[in-house]
């Protein structure tokens, strides 16, 4: 099982090194919330609110969100395409990390070194670990949840979560204000591979954009998805979509 996951302390080890990664390259954005009184800030992989007041060196702001980072809490059974091996599963959509438990064992599955189809066997819910960088001697792996597969077009979806870290907007700030933070569900996106290659690439959410990716088919796509009504932000009509120009 070695080469199948990580360990539970190496993950832990590449996690840190991926947080102070992202400290280092992104910056804290701010949007505000519905509530009046509630400020959010977008928190992509790590804890940068010690200046404004956090120090819990007991818990990470991860640790004390409401939600859920995984799509399913649950360790579930999952089925490798190729290999036929089964074994307990979740995904982490915050993280995008596939968690795994295996001979009282736990950890993540290295992307790397695994490139097998995760089949959920009670939802038949797949995932493929795909690249979204085509540049050589560069990758950007991920996981990409399977919509439909064909020799040409396959198309494939992505629902990731984000951490949101709320501050109570108090006059004075006194007395000092409350963290709220949760995970919250982002919007889905949709991507193509071309070819069986094992890239990827993100679709639009317009019409148009989404026909312009088809190059000389361009004109019949977006004819069709005119003519159907079709929406390109929906499961079901992009999988015709993708269906159509697969028969053409």
């Amino acid at each position: 099982m070695r080469s199948f996951f990580k360990t539970s302390c190496l993950s832990a080890i590449v996690l840190l090194l991926s947080f102070t990664t992202a400290y280092s390259q992104n910056t804290v954005t701010l949007e505000q919330d519905n509530s009046p009184t509630v400020r959010f800030f977008l928190i992509p992989h790590h804890n940068p609110l010690f200046g404004l007041g956090y120090v819990n060196p007991q818990k990470s702001l991860i640790e004390i969100a409401d939600g859920s980072q995984f799509r399913d809490d649950e360790f579930r059974e999952v089925k490798a395409a190729e290999s036929g091996e089964t074994f307990k599963a979740r995904y982490n959509a915050f993280l995008d990390e596939m968690e795994v438990q295996a001979e009282n064992k736990s950890g993540w599955i290295n992307k790397n070194q695994y490139a097998n189809k995760i089949i959920f066997t009670d939802n038949n819910v797949a995932y493929k670990i795909l690249d979204a960088d085509d540049r050589e001697n560069k990758r950007a792996l991920g996981y990409y949840e399977v919509l439909l597969e064909n020799d040409y077009v396959s198309l494939y979806k992505r629902a990731p979560k984000k951490l949101a870290v709320g501050m109570e907007q108090l006059p004075y700030m006194t007395p000092a204000p409350k963290f709220i933070t949760e995970f919250q569900d982002v919007k889905a996106e949709y991507y193509v591979e071309f070819h069986k290659s094992g890239n990827v690439q993100k679709l639009s959410r317009t019409r148009r954009g989404v026909s312009k990716i088809f190059d000389d088919k361009k004109a019949i796509v977006k004819a069709y998805i005119k003519e159907n009504g079709l929406k390109v932000t929906r499961d079901q009509d992009m999988i015709n979509i993708i269906t159509f120009v697969n028969s053409l």
